[in-house]
């Protein structure tokens, strides 16, 4: 007999109802610290999803299961990708680098721990401001993501991805298998990646390179634009809750191997040609684990992260046979410990402390047959720090008539093996003055040490680099050095940061973030010159010249810089939203709903994405069954309650509650629960409903601001409990997707999108650099990036933007994305023959189509189930940047078949669930 089952149902009566019989049977009250309310009083009350995380910031973005479903990802990788713009830092030239991950709202030990997930396995990402990464022991330059997990979850994932370019020349191919499993408090996975690229020359790109071999015309076939390469990897993960202690703990393994083979050129060895390779193999092995659980009043968390690499490199050598050897031996162990507590409480709210400390040690082994000299560096890092956010108004509270206030204090010091003491400091202020808009503003300063590579790596030189001649506008082969370099200082940082945060009122979900970032720094280490014409003027000695005045030889191993200043503006928005007509489901015959019933009654409130009709009174009985079997004293399992009755029973720190626990036993578990629910029930199933026999508090729950019944209350609950009734006389059916494969629902019309409606997703940044300028030193030269005075790195353009998009309905989706990157000028040196370079602005676009067939066909079993085909074209209008001099011709050295060998790229990619 087809019973129509709402987990939201479910949890609303296991919760709600139930407590109002027992607590009308006692006469007690429901809760006694609830204060009295004025008649007329409209109380709202929501039900946050396990694991979501709780600051004053509000999210920068969120997105739930069925925003994810858009994204067409493959992994959470995938997901965390096609949401970049919204993850990227707002600090300006201190935003670099991937943000701070919480899982469930606890730190992490990696990002390998969890990275191959499927994305039907979140039930929620939200990200938040750069400040909130200091509540975690971080320094507040990464945004911070927290990736919510549904609590029942398990699929066998494989995948198989086969691309290439429009254009031909190689192909890439990738096959991956996915195991992933969440229940009761654990969660397993196995993760085995393959990707195979082969090899693209710039013969075959249509580019020649004249050789002086001779009988050899041209030696663009032999010399590589993409590496051939090979990858292996396999990780394993395993975490666990402790019910009874409140700890959990999460291990990671991981290991690869990659080789690659690339080709530059010929070389010619007592008459015989050969081609001049790079061969490298890298082995990599990785351990990482996580530790939480409450010492007293605090929450403690801590982390290791251990990695073991090995790197050996053969470059045939360009005047004799065979090849000098280059070795790369790395160790790196990062330990950190975390204690997050409330120690004070004012008229505003709780002091959040945190207090870390760090021990990392590094050690690196270097030796190249190149080089003279050997390089053996070992660094030991200790550190610590503090942080504390001090709530001084709150709104409709303490001090409220200002709205929101708090005030964020960081301290920190470390000390280096190598590099002695450095110390930090960050002061902020958040201002929430209503309820939807939020200002932020940040001053930060530290030091930094440059890396033990900057300093110490040995120095290497590579021949017959191609490299454009600023001084004589040619194209020239020469040697590039590259290494460490001893002399680095360390950086002092001193930057502002001013942020807002919008919920706008008149776009549903949608936030409008802005931040303005000042950046001032001195002594900066430049890991990575360039050569520029800016370059050669501030660093003579590093370039060498012949006799004529032709190009010979660069050294680009790390520079000190004396100051840098810049300052930016980035914009960001996020909305995501439905589309399409609702389609209606109700209680009664024929699928109708109740007379006064909205279509999208509680449609936001199931967590998780969960779906369903109506309440099922055996699955009702069957929980509670199980739920009171447990002896007491010990700890029921929780995994199999609905999301709102579980949340009721977690405590502050997301861990079950034992008094909660407790409490719901004596409530839930009464010999005349059953019976009294099953009373309820039928009073309010009656035609007319029997409201004389409803509990008091029930009825207050019924009732409008007017004081009496609300009929579309009455008629919202009536379908709830009563759908069981309407399924028996033709209702709709139950949701028999199950959990596995394509995500909940199958072929369900009302499984993506509430009610049968489509999903979409928008997320854009834009970032206007307002300054970027290197001082060389006290009192000059003073060098403008932005006006083509470049130093370091690619040429700074002035805008940048960066767009993702998706949309999906019925088991169709599409997903867009957009990077634009303005024009830009990189100066030449002014003397006869040198030219400016003018880079034209660049606009490319992804496009992924994607059809869940087992959903667009409405297959909920066999192998169309959780099937996935996709179609990826990226660069969809093969957009190149275009590079010319001040006579409008391309130098060889900026093809764009050089600066983007690839161009449009187009694949198909086949992912089933089992």
């Amino acid at each position: 007999m087809p019973i129509a089952t709402s987990l939201a149902a479910l949890a609303w009566a296991s919760t709600v109802q139930a407590q109002d019989i027992a607590q009308a049977q006692s006469g007690q009250e429901e809760s006694t610290d609830q204060p009295t309310l004025d008649p007329g009083t409209i109380v709202v009350t929501s039900t946050r999803i396990r694991g979501q995380l709780i600051v004053e910031q509000p999210p920068v973005a969120e997105f739930d299961s069925e925003d994810i479903a858009a994204f067409g990802g493959s992994s959470i990788s995938d997901i965390l990708e096609a949401i970049e713009p919204a993850t990227t830092s707002g600090r300006g030239a201190r935003g670099g680098g991937r943000p701070v991950f919480l899982i469930n709202g606890i730190r992490v030990s990696s990002f390998r721990e969890f990275r191959s997930y499927p994305p039907e396995s979140v039930a929620k990402i939200e990200v938040f401001a750069e400040e909130v990464a200091q509540r975690f022991g971080f320094p507040p330059d990464q945004r911070v993501v927290n990736i919510v997990l549904k609590n029942d979850y398990s699929s066998l994932t494989a995948e198989l991805e086969v691309e290439a370019p429009d254009s031909g020349g190689y192909w890439r191919n990738e096959q991956e298998l996915t195991y992933l499993r969440i229940a009761d408090g654990g969660r397993l996975n196995f993760n085995l990646d393959v990707e195979d690229v082969s090899l693209l020359t710039e013969a075959e790109r249509g580019l020649s390179v004249p050789s002086s071999i001779p009988g050899v015309v041209d030696e663009a076939p032999f010399r590589s634009l993409v590496s051939d390469s090979l990858q292996v990897e396999g990780t394993a993960n395993y975490a666990r809750a402790f019910i009874d202690s409140g700890s959990s703990i999460s291990l990671n393994a991981t290991a690869s191997r990659n080789e690659s083979l690339s080709l530059s050129g010929l070389r010619e060895i007592g008459g015989d040609v050969s081609a001049l390779e790079r061969r490298n193999t890298t082995d990599t092995y990785s351990f990482a684990s996580a530790y939480n659980r409450s010492i007293g009043d605090w929450q403690a968390t801590f982390t290791t992260d251990a990695v073991r690499a090995v790197s050996d490199t053969e470059i045939d050598s360009s005047d004799s046979a065979g090849f000098d050897l280059s070795q790369s031996r790395t160790w790196t162990i990062a330990n950190k410990a975390t204690f997050i507590g409330y120690p004070l409480s004012l008229p505003a709210g709780d002091v959040s402390t945190t207090l870390n400390l760090a021990f990392d040690w590094k050690r690196i082994e270097s030796a190249d047959t190149r080089s003279d000299d050997d390089f053996t560096g070992t660094r030991r890092r200790l550190g610590s720090g503090l942080n504390v956010n001090v709530p001084i108004s709150e709104r409709g509270g303490a001090w409220g008539a200002i709205g929101g206030l708090s005030a964020n204090f960081s301290v920190g010091a470390e000390n280096l093996s190598d590099f002695g003491g450095l110390t930090d400091w960050s002061a902020g202020l958040n201002w929430s003055p209503f309820e939807r808009l939020s200002f932020q503003a940040t001053r930060i300063w530290r030091e930094v040490a440059p890396s033990l590579t900057a300093l110490g790596s040995p120095s290497i030189h590579t021949f017959n680099v191609s490299l454009f001649d600023f001084a004589t506008g040619n194209d020239v082969l020469a040697t590039v050095t590259s290494g460490g370099n001893p002399s680095l200082v360390a950086e002092t940082q001193a930057d502002w940061k001013f942020g807002a945060n919008w919920e706008l009122p008149f776009w549903e979900n949608t936030r409008l973030q802005i931040d303005f970032a000042i950046n001032r720094s001195r002594d900066v280490t430049l890991d990575s010159p360039s050569y520029t014409a800016a370059f050669e003027s501030a660093f003579q000695d590093r370039v060498t010249r012949d006799g004529a005045g032709d190009l010979l030889a660069v050294d680009l191993r790390p520079v000190t810089l004396f100051e840098t200043r810049s300052r930016s503006l980035s914009f960001g928005l996020n909305t995501r939203g439905t589309v399409g007509k609702a389609q209606e489901r109700g209680g009664n015959a024929g699928g109708a709903p109740s007379a006064g019933a909205s279509p999208r009654a509680d449609a936001g409130s199931r967590p998780g994405g969960d779906t369903g009709g109506g309440f099922d009174p055996a699955r009702f009985q069957a929980m509670r069954e199980k739920f009171c079997a447990v002896p007491e004293g010990e700890a029921p399992d929780l995994s199999q309650l609905p999301d709102q009755m579980r949340s009721r029973l977690l405590g502050a720190d997301g861990q079950p509650d034992p008094a909660k626990i407790a409490q719901a036993r004596e409530r839930f578990c009464g010999e005349r629960t059953g019976e009294q629910f099953g009373a309820l029930r039928a009073a309010i199933c009656a035609d007319p409903p029997k409201l004389d026999a409803l509990p008091p508090e029930m009825l207050e729950r019924l009732k409008g601001p007017d004081g009496e019944i609300d009929q579309q209350r009455l008629a919202q609950m009536r379908e709830r409990m009563c759908a069981a009734d309407a399924a028996q006389n033709g209702g709709p059916p139950a949701d028999t997707g199950g959990r596995r494969g394509g995500g909940p629902g199958g072929g369900n019309p009302f499984s993506r999108g509430d009610d049968g409606q489509g999903r979409y997703f928008v997320s854009l940044n834009h970032t206007v650099a307002l300054e970027n300028e290197v001082l060389l030193a006290s009192g000059g030269p003073l060098l403008d990036q932005l006006d083509g005075d470049v130093i370091g790195g690619s040429v700074v353009s002035r805008h940048s933007s960066r767009l993702e998009g998706g949309l999906f309905w019925a088991g169709y989706g599409a997903r867009l994305s957009g990077v634009y990157q303005g024009s830009a000028t990189l100066s030449g040196s002014g003397l006869p023959g040198s030219s400016d370079l003018f880079y034209g602005d660049l606009a490319t676009f992804d496009v992924r189509l994607f059809m869940d067939l087992g959903e667009a066909l409405s297959k909920e079993s066999g192998l169309l189930k959780g099937f996935r085909v996709s179609l990826v074209a990226n660069n969809v209008f093969d957009a190149q940047r275009k590079v010319v001099d001040s006579d409008g011709n391309v130098p060889d050295a900026f093809d764009p078949r050089r600066l983007d060998p690839v161009g449009r790229y187009l694949g198909i990619d086949l992912r089933k669930q089992f």
